[in-house]
């Protein structure tokens, strides 16, 4: 998967991810109401890489970063992303 975010400072980060989800009853359930689920719901875990032109951020081009997350919603993912050390 692609992204290209736009953050606060208008600077654009492209993340590319790769992962896994094993879907469980509560990701089920939720996921065919449209609402959300808690982190221990599901196993989703992906594994992140950032690119940017913008010098401030280009820390995070240089590491590692993994990710857990949950459905918010309908159609919305909410992610908690640890870079790794």
């Amino acid at each position: 998967m692609r992204v290209q975010l736009v953050i606060d400072d208008d600077q654009v980060l492209l993340l590319s991810y790769t992962g896994l989800v094993q879907v469980m009853d509560a990701f089920r359930t939720a996921a065919d109401r449209g609402t959300e689920t808690h982190f221990e719901d599901q196993y989703m875990r992906m594994v992140m890489w950032f690119d940017t032109g913008a010098s401030h951020y280009a820390w995070l081009t240089q590491h590692v970063f993994v990710a857990e997350g949950r459905l918010a919603g309908a159609s919305e993912i909410e992610y908690r992303i640890y870079r790794v050390g």
